[in-house]
């Protein structure tokens, strides 16, 4: 018997490569990196880092929600963007999300694996199930 669960919210689209949502482990959650998609896997606001991050952290939300957490409990975040020029309106966005609420984080330049995608955020949770 495993002691990782898997989160995979129904109302997600199916995952686009071989991997989970979230796992749940040793009192956190692990949540894949997000992107701005919308339930049936198409991206949303081509090239908007503001609109993005507003997705991703929907899809985090929801993903936390599974299992009975908030943004709030998110304890730290890796952001990948094609360009340091995105980080302005991501930080804009994730600011209006997260409120004082202020989770250990990291930026990184990287290229992302979909057209018109931005942002990407990685982060982990306390589990609260």
């Amino acid at each position: 018997m495993s002691d990782i669960q898997i989160v995979n919210p129904s109302n997600f689209g199916p995952a686009l490569f071989p991997y989970s949502q979230a796992t749940v482990a040793n009192g956190f959650v692990f949540i894949a990196g997000q992107v701005a998609l919308d339930d049936d896997n198409q991206v949303v606001a081509h090239g908007d880092a503001y609109q993005q991050t507003v997705v991703i952290l929907d899809r985090i939300s929801r993903i936390l929600a599974e299992v009975g957490g908030t943004l709030d409990d998110i304890v730290t975040a890796t952001v990948f963007v094609p360009g340091l020029d995105h980080l302005p309106a991501f930080n804009k966005a994730w600011a209006e999300k997260f409120g004082d609420h202020r989770p250990a984080r990291a930026a990184v330049v990287a290229g992302l694996l979909l057209g018109g995608l931005v942002v990407e955020v990685q982060s982990t949770a306390i589990a609260r199930n």
